[in-house]
């Protein structure tokens, strides 16, 4: 009897220690559980605090615009169309920081409100901030042509049809120069740097030490970063008449200072009589106009 009475004190000791282990195992998962609903609320907090508050809404015009995660054409966060609005938070380079449906991104600020359908579009160039640089201009009148013309006249005409081929684009196109104005070498890169540009472009035209002894046009970049731009506008002006030349590297100002892939064109030699023939006419400007636009076409769905 003693035996048996041991035994059902041991097997009653055994189920009590039993139930404190389940008795603290509860406990133990309800703590856990306590401790991540409080790190959840503290989050929520936190989230809440550092948080953008937007105190502006923009209503959104085109048909369709990406949200991107930097404000260049980077990553997409989600798709914004024609009529949401959307919280203003800050601006960089052009782009608007926006909130939107739970989330934080950049839209290009120039298209906002234009016809421009981005979920459509076949590559971004609409998302491109391009500076367009007619060298010298003013007091600065660059090379002479044979018959006394100034480089900086043709320069700027040149400048100016790139502009107006892109206007179709809906690229953001910022001008050195638009009219016989002087400006500093210094400022033009400095330009294109403040206003966060993703290309820039800087035409001209070359001069021989003798007239009519040398032809052509040549792509000149500096940084490593602008060479592969430097081929791809060089390959796409192969179908004018006037020999291409190539890529070179070039030490100059513009290229050298600026801080997005850049380019300067010599596109032919001013003192040249056959060249100049090509240079002062409309119908080249324009061609060189559209195989630039091409060629930055080419690089931009790259």
């Amino acid at each position: 009897m003693l035996r048996i009475k041991l035994d059902d004190e041991k097997v009653t000791g055994l189920k009590r220690v039993q139930r404190r282990k389940k008795q603290l195992m509860t406990l133990r998962i309800l703590q856990i559980l306590i401790l991540i609903a409080v790190c959840g609320a503290i989050w929520l907090v936190i989230q809440h605090i550092t948080q953008p508050k937007s105190t502006k809404t923009i209503t959104v015009s085109a048909p369709a615009l990406i949200m991107r995660q930097a404000p260049n054409s980077s990553k997409a966060v989600t798709t914004v169309k024609k009529g949401a609005q959307v919280g203003y938070l800050a601006q960089k380079n052009g782009w608007d920081k926006v909130s939107y449906a739970g989330k934080i991104g950049w839209l290009p600020s120039w298209l906002l409100n234009s016809d421009y359908n981005e979920t459509t579009a076949t590559n971004r160039l609409a998302e491109q901030t391009i500076v367009i640089d007619a060298g010298h201009g003013g007091v600065d009148s660059g090379a002479l042509a044979n018959n006394g013309a100034y480089e900086k006249k043709y320069t700027l005409q040149m400048a100016l049809a790139l502009q107006q081929q892109l206007k179709a684009s809906h690229a953001r196109v910022i001008m050195t120069r638009s009219s016989d104005t002087t400006v500093a070498l210094a400022a033009r890169p400095k330009l294109a740097n403040k206003r966060g540009a993703s290309l820039f472009i800087s035409f001209h035209f070359d001069s021989s030490p003798e007239a009519d002894t040398a032809s052509g046009f040549t792509t000149y970049y500096y940084h490593k970063a602008s060479k592969t731009f430097a081929k791809t506008l060089s390959q796409s002006l192969n179908s004018l008449t006037l020999d291409n030349r190539g890529i070179e590297y070039g030490n100059f100002q513009v290229t050298r200072d600026s801080t997005m892939p850049a380019v300067l064109l010599e596109m032919g030699y001013i003192n040249d009589y056959t060249d100049y023939q090509y240079i002062s006419s409309s119908t080249y400007q324009q061609r060189v106009a559209q195989l630039v636009y091409k060629g930055i076409e080419n690089y931009t769905a790259n």
